[in-house]
């Protein structure tokens, strides 16, 4: 007669284990309507998606009843995500798929800052802030959106006030007078104009109008 203990567990070996005068009673039983029962494989009769060839959800349980969790079911960093939930690094927390500053970039999907909902990739660089907000790995003035090379900066341009063509420095028109005439006058000494040729030639008819009379 095989050996009973009263109150020990009944198992799936068609002997009255726990002394109740039944054999194998639960165990034999398909508690969660599953197809199976502890007895036919069953590894969990209160889970209606486990018995033996059921597909893996993604739920960190051995869904299959093959003894085995798969590796893409562990979340190995801790991050809340798994492989098989997308998770693109299961080995660095902070690569997940949370989207923490709600900028609708996830790390996984290459936003350099979760925390900060100005940068995510092809956001426009705002070349003042210090971050690096487009996630090209470039911030401010060294990202190539920030470029300083414009016709209106105050070093190198046409507009610059140590180089043109209108300085104080350089014009033609340098001295103190106010009778200086436009950019391009020569003035290059007095000469007579036809209005002094005048006034000579009348001076000159006069005094030979007195050696007239004279004579």
């Amino acid at each position: 007669v095989p050996f009973c203990d009263d109150g020990a567990p009944a198992l799936c070996d068609l002997v009255d284990n726990d002394c109740d005068g039944s054999v194998d009673e639960d165990v034999d039983e398909d508690v969660d309507g599953d197809g199976y029962n502890a007895c036919q494989g069953d590894c969990d009769n209160g889970d209606p998606a486990v018995y033996p060839g059921a597909p893996e959800l993604c739920d960190g349980l051995d869904g299959d009843c093959d003894g085995q969790i798969p590796a893409d079911e562990d979340d190995q960093d801790g991050d809340g995500w798994r492989v098989c939930d997308g998770d693109c690094d299961d080995t660095d927390a902070d690569l997940h798929l949370d989207d923490e500053d709600a900028d609708g970039w996830t790390p996984c999907d290459g936003d350099c800052d979760d925390s900060d909902d100005t940068a995510f990739p092809g956001a426009d660089e705002i070349c003042d802030d210090g971050a690096d907000n487009d996630c090209d790995g470039l911030a401010d003035l060294a990202d190539e959106d920030c470029d300083t090379g414009d016709d209106d900066d105050t070093t190198g341009d046409d507009d610059d006030t140590t180089g043109d063509d209108d300085d104080s420095a350089a014009d033609d028109d340098d001295d103190d007078d106010d009778d200086d005439g436009p950019p391009g006058d020569c003035q290059c000494g007095l000469t007579a104009g036809p209005a002094d040729g005048g006034v000579t030639l009348l001076l000159l008819l006069l005094a030979a109008a007195r050696l007239r009379r004279r004579t």
